[in-house]
């Protein structure tokens, strides 16, 4: 089961500022399916027609990826250096698609930048890759919650990458993504944009030693283990997927004061996998 949102943010709304979020997702044959999350950059004019674009055309290009490698039917993940290739070339024929919409009509490319990422989720593992920041996680079966990537961030406070970015040189390229292959098997996994990042990961804490804070980039447990075992009740409950989302976006939009009162864009998308 999975489901996912975009939710505009206080900011967004008190300024007239459309939500730059964008998120796809599409379950496939046998308990496969892929996950896409953008963030446009707050900063960029059509960041949010950016971010719809890079969603809305990554899935197939990372749909037709599973089919022709046919790890599907071999119940089998790639190797690490030939996911990251893999990944490195979808995300550079989305940046031409991005490229060319841009042109034909009339917009400055760097006016839609947004990040990326994907998660390819099976009950072998995950496979996952990004361009900029936000977060990723996964649970195994024992309930211990593991990052998925580390998000990139530059030196200065919400500085980071996009998709549009002038990254694309042969020796800076892998700099700049990082796909991992997870060879575990997953009971839940969730990808999301910044905006939920303080509500639901360590990612701020105090090194006494360095005298400086640092970001483990640790999954809060307390967080996602309630809000997994809630999925997989209403699914057990025999919830509709549109009751399941329409209380998905609700939690979104007012889970808790913090996340109720949050000044940027929200999205996330969980799943989970359950006995029927």
């Amino acid at each position: 089961m999975v489901v996912g949102d975009s939710v505009i943010g206080l900011n967004h709304v008190k300024n007239n500022i459309p939500c730059q979020d964008s998120h796809s997702y599409e379950e496939l044959d046998n308990g496969w399916g892929i996950a896409i999350v953008a963030d446009g950059a707050g900063s960029a004019a059509y960041s949010h027609q950016g971010s719809q674009f890079v969603v809305k055309q990554g899935l197939p290009l990372f749909k037709k990826t599973i089919e022709e490698n046919k790890w599907i039917k071999a119940k089998k993940l790639p190797e690490q250096a030939k996911w990251h290739t893999l990944a490195k070339a979808n995300l550079k024929k989305l940046k031409g698609l991005l490229e060319k919409h841009a042109e034909e009509n009339k917009m400055d490319l760097g006016q839609m930048a947004s990040t990326v990422m994907v998660a390819i989720f099976s009950p072998l593992g995950i496979l996952c890759t990004h361009i900029g920041d936000g977060r990723g996680g996964f649970s195994n079966f024992g309930g211990e919650w593991k990052p998925l990537f580390t998000p990139w961030k530059g030196e200065y406070a919400n500085e980071t990458i996009f998709l549009t970015s002038d990254i694309w040189g042969e020796k800076e390229i892998d700099n700049f993504i990082e796909s991992n292959v997870i060879n575990e098997e997953p009971f839940a996994f969730t990808l999301m944009s910044d905006g939920l990042e303080m509500h639901s990961f360590e990612c701020s804490v105090w090194d006494e030693k360095a005298e400086k804070y640092y970001d483990p980039n640790r999954p809060y447990q307390k967080f996602f283990q309630p809000v997994v075992n809630g999925l997989v009740q209403m699914k057990q409950n025999h919830l509709t997927d549109e009751e399941i989302k329409g209380k998905w976006n609700k939690f979104l939009r007012e889970g808790n004061e913090r996340i109720k009162n949050e000044p940027d864009d929200k999205t996330m998308i969980i799943g989970a996998y359950f006995p029927n």
